[in-house]
C-alpha cells in the first residue's frame, strides 16, 4: 500500500486528581479508532496520549489520601490510567506524563524563551479562582456566582503571578480561524469560542502560581511554579521531541503540525486561544485541526 503520509493524533492528557472516568475512555477509543483507521489507509501515524500530573488540585487530593508527597500520588493514578488504556488494547506510541524528565526540562526552557522576548511578564492577580479547574476569572465571566465551566463554587484570590499577553497575538488567532475553517471542530465549538472569548477581547494570562508547590518550578523566579495549563498543553509536542533551544529530535521534524488534537468539550477553551497563542508565541506551526467531542450523558 502506497504511504500517504505522517498523521499525528492526541488525546487531551488525563488529569490524574483521581481515577478515569467513561469520558476518558470514551476519547481514548475514539482515538484509538481513527489511529487505527488511518494506519490501514495508508498512513504513517503518530498516537499521543499521557497523564496530566501538576496542580493544586492534585496537591490536595494527595494530602487527603495520605501520601508522603504528590509525586506518590500521581504515580499510583497514572499507573491506574496506563494500565486501563492497555486494557481497552489501544494502539498509543507514546504514553507521556508531565512529570517526564524531558517534558519538565523543556517547560522550563519554553518558560524562560517566552519571558525573555516579553511575552510574560510578571504582575499580581486579583479575581475568582476555581480550584476544580485550576483558572482564574473575572466576575463577569462567572454564571450566576459560579465557575463558567465546571459550574463549581469559586473564591477570591490575589498573589504575585508572572501573566501572558494574550491580546498581542488575538487578531493573528483570529485571521488563521477566518482562513481555515477546518481548524476549530464542530463549527458550533467555533462559534462559542470566537463570540464568547475573541470578539470580547482576551485578558493576559495568568502562568504560574505561588499558592501552592506543585508545580514545575521557574527556573529564575522557584517561588513560582509554572501554570498547570502551560505545562500541560505543552506535551503535544515536548512528548515528540521539540526543543525550545531549536534542536528537534526526529519525531518532531517529522510529525508536526498536528493534523488532529481530539479533546472534550470542557476544554476546547483552552486548546484553541491559549494554545494556538502560545504556539505563535514559540514561532511554531498551529496544529491541523481541534476537535471538541460531546460528552457521554
Amino acid at each position: 500500500m502506497k504511504n500517504k503520509g505522517k498523521y499525528y493524533i492526541t488525546t487531551a492528557i488525563a488529569y490524574t486528581s483521581g481515577k478515569p472516568h467513561i469520558g476518558n475512555c470514551y476519547e481514548i477509543v475514539l482515538a484509538d479508532s481513527i489511529a487505527r483507521y488511518k494506519r490501514k489507509d495508508g498512513y504513517d501515524v503518530h498516537f499521543l496520549t499521557g497523564s496530566d500530573e501538576h496542580g493544586q488540585k492534585i496537591e490536595t487530593r494527595a494530602i487527603e489520601d495520605g501520601c508522603a508527597t504528590p509525586k506518590e500520588f500521581v504515580d499510583k493514578t497514572s499507573d491506574v490510567i496506563k494500565g486501563l488504556w492497555n486494557l481497552l488494547d489501544t494502539s498509543y506510541d507514546r504514553f507521556i506524563r508531565t512529570t517526564d524528565e524531558d517534558h519538565e526540562t523543556q517547560i522550563k526552557k519554553i518558560f524562560k524563551k517566552l519571558y525573555d522576548q516579553g511575552d510574560i511578564y510578571k504582575g499580581a492577580y486579583e479575581g475568582m479562582y476555581c480550584t476544580e479547574c485550576e483558572a482564574f476569572y473575572t466576575n463577569s465571566q462567572l454564571v450566576d456566582g459560579k465557575c463558567p465551566e465546571c459550574h463549581g463554587d469559586v473564591h477570591p484570590a490575589k498573589e504575585e503571578a508572572y501573566f501572558f499577553k494574550m491580546s498581542k497575538y488575538a487578531d493573528r488567532l483570529m485571521k488563521h480561524i477566518e482562513e481555515h475553517p477546518e481548524f476549530i471542530q464542530p463549527v458550533a465549538r467555533k462559534n462559542e469560542m470566537i463570540n464568547n472569548f475573541l470578539k470580547p477581547g482576551l485578558q493576559d494570562l495568568c502562568v504560574s502560581r505561588t499558592s501552592f508547590k506543585w508545580g514545575i518550578p521557574v527556573d529564575f523566579d522557584p517561588k513560582h511554579v509554572v501554570y498547570v495549563w502551560l505545562d500541560a498543553l505543552c506535551n503535544y509536542i515536548t512528548g515528540i521531541g521539540y526543543d525550545a533551544d531549536g534542536n528537534h529530535g526526529d519525531l518532531y521534524k517529522k510529525y508536526w503540525p498536528a493534523d488532529l488534537h481530539l479533546v472534550g468539550k470542557d476544554i476546547i477553551r483552552f486548546h484553541t486561544i491559549y494554545w494556538p497563542i502560545f504556539l505563535m508565541a514559540l514561532g511554531e506551526p498551529l496544529p491541523k485541526q481541534i476537535f471538541g467531542h460531546p460528552w457521554l450523558l
